[in-house]
């Protein structure tokens, strides 16, 4: 579980008004320079010099406005908390904004109702660049109405919601789903495209387990891996998957449960346990780094992986495999069906419901160029700077008119080798899009949402995604109600903090016998339905009655 620096806001106020004061006299107009907090745990890699490098200078020159950028190494609640308890506030902050009253979400609503930081609905006026990103089907109506203008809020709008598609083209295919190396479905002569059930699935990996299949350089196998921190088994058991927006189920009375509580999770988890137990499912995956997942996927150990199927082609580029022994190239299985026999699809929400946000302490010196650059990098032009650097130097265009990376940049792209994004960097670009991207429209004005996509498109990654494609569900997700719930702290504490699920379902994994595995599932159901006299229950109810307050109710 995370660790929560509470604060408060009203004894800084002073020290936050001098800072600011003290720092609005560092830029002239003409010159302004910025400081961006790229508030998401892992940090972000920029240029050595983010003022003099190229794409500094060529934004400058079209807007004044210089942004240099920070990341962090630490949970991203924490930073919130300790900069908003400190003063020590940069210009500009993007962070986690998935909804609700916790987390980061909570800590930035705070703030903002806490005076801590700017009201922007009058620069969205100005800068449509920015404001579009507001639109209905841009953003969900549920995000617009209970978060991007809580209540709380006064009216004001305090946040630009970031990274989010304008249009459907614009959605990232995450293409997950399972994959196994190619030569195993030939030598057990079966059909991976015919997998659709767990079922067939577990007879296939049985029958692979007992093969005798060696790695590329001739050592034992595992059947089944994942990446980092199993990261993503649950797809191997996606054939019990319901596909919705949302955890909650409303049954034919109209009363509403939650998949943890049916039985559909329960056999969807001894589907895992089958698969820990019978030694196909690496049980070190559950606590493994990428660096290892690189090795066991990139040298053809694991038959089988889940997840996206990007990584596993960059696993077998870096270790040489990809082009070596182009017959153990990972394919992938099925896709499976869901739990009703439906193919899977990427579920969406009409328009995002969650996102990164932007927003502006009252420590920021400059609002009017802060807004001024955000709206030029959210323009082709500006967007094309960011995103590829400067023409003939590390982009030429093609065409139709559309920047792509110079060919030196592409043949590594391609290859794996990540030295193509250093020299972007070098240049001052590529890190931008991801703090300073409103509404996302490359895919319209680029042809590619990544510089070097189009050109460096991996064939296979390609037409796995015209097997699993995105697919928008309307509604107003009825997860919208959750924090009207009055004792909704309490249902978060026991249910959904420190993500007590997966304690339980992964201490299933490792029980010895099926009827302990289930044992524990159902304790997790009973630990549910108790805690707090019941609360679970009755936040169930509430959610049910709140289902009849709307038309567009969705689950």
């Amino acid at each position: 579980m995370k660790k929560t620096v509470m604060f408060t806001l009203v004894f800084v106020t002073a020290s936050v008004v001098l800072f600011g004061a003290a720092r609005r006299q560092e830029s002239t107009e003409g010159d302004v320079r910025l400081r961006m907090l790229h508030c998401w745990n892992g940090g972000i890699k920029v240029a050595a010099d983010q003022y003099n490098n190229p794409v500094a200078r060529a934004i400058r020159e079209k807007t004044g406005v210089t942004v240099e950028y920070e990341g962090i190494m630490m949970s991203e609640t924490e930073k919130l908390n300790l900069m908003f308890a400190s003063g020590d506030m940069p210009d500009i902050v993007n962070g986690p904004f998935w909804g609700g009253n916790t987390g980061e979400t909570g800590v930035i609503k705070r703030a903002a109702a806490q005076g801590m930081l700017l009201p922007i609905e009058d620069m969205l006026e100005k800068y449509p660049n920015v404001k579009r990103v507001y639109d209905v089907g841009v953003v969900s109506q549920k995000y617009l109405e209970t978060d991007l203008t809580d209540p709380m809020f006064g009216g004001h709008k305090y946040v630009i919601p970031s990274g989010i598609p304008g249009n459907p083209e614009n959605i990232t295919n995450w293409a997950y789903g399972v994959f196994v190396r190619g030569d195993v479905p030939k030598a057990l002569g079966i059909d991976e495209k015919s997998i659709k059930t767990a079922q067939q699935l577990y007879d296939f990996m049985v029958k692979a387990r007992d093969y005798g299949f060696k790695d590329v350089n001739g050592n034992p196998i595992i059947v089944a891996t994942t990446y980092h921190q199993g990261w993503d088994y649950g797809r191997y058991a996606e054939n019990f998957s319901v596909q919705q927006l949302t955890d909650y189920i409303q049954n034919p009375d109209g009363t509403v449960t939650h998949y943890w509580l049916t039985q559909n999770w329960i056999d969807r988890n001894i589907f895992l346990w089958r698969l820990v137990n019978q030694g196909i499912l690496d049980k070190e995956c559950f606590t493994t780094a990428d660096t290892l997942a690189d090795q066991k996927v990139g040298n053809g150990t694991a038959l089988f992986f889940a997840a996206q199927f990007s990584p596993g082609i960059l696993s077998t580029k870096l270790t040489g495999l990809y082009n070596s022994n182009p017959e153990m190239r990972y394919i992938p299985v099925g896709p499976l069906n869901d739990v009703q026999g439906n193919p899977l699809v990427q579920v969406e929400s009409m328009g995002a419901s969650g996102s990164g946000v932007i927003f502006f302490p009252t420590t920021n010196k400059n609002l009017e160029a802060s807004f001024r650059y955000i709206d030029y990098i959210n323009t082709p032009e500006g967007m094309t700077l960011a995103a590829y650097g400067i023409e003939g130097q590390t982009f030429v265009r093609n065409s139709a008119g559309q920047p792509r990376l110079i060919p030196d940049l592409l043949r590594r792209k391609a290859s794996g080798d990540t030295t193509w994004e250093d020299d972007l960097r070098a240049a001052g670009a590529h890190y931008i899009p991801g703090p300073l991207t409103a509404t996302s429209l490359r895919v319209d004005w680029f042809g590619e949402f990544e510089a070097g996509a189009a050109d460096a498109a991996v064939p296979e990654l390609e037409a796995y995604k015209k097997l699993r494609p995105v697919k928008q569900f309307p509604g107003y997700a009825i997860n919208a109600f959750q924090t009207e719930f009055p004792d909704y702290a309490k249902v978060s504490a026991f249910a959904f903090e420190g993500d007590p699920e997966r304690t339980y379902r992964e201490r299933a994994f490792f029980a010895p016998t099926e009827a302990e595995a289930r044992r524990i599932l159902t304790d997790f159901q009973t630990y549910l339905k108790t805690q707090e006299n019941g609360l679970f229950l009755k936040f169930l109810d509430f959610l049910a009655q709140k289902a009849k307050s709307r038309s567009d109710i969705a689950f």
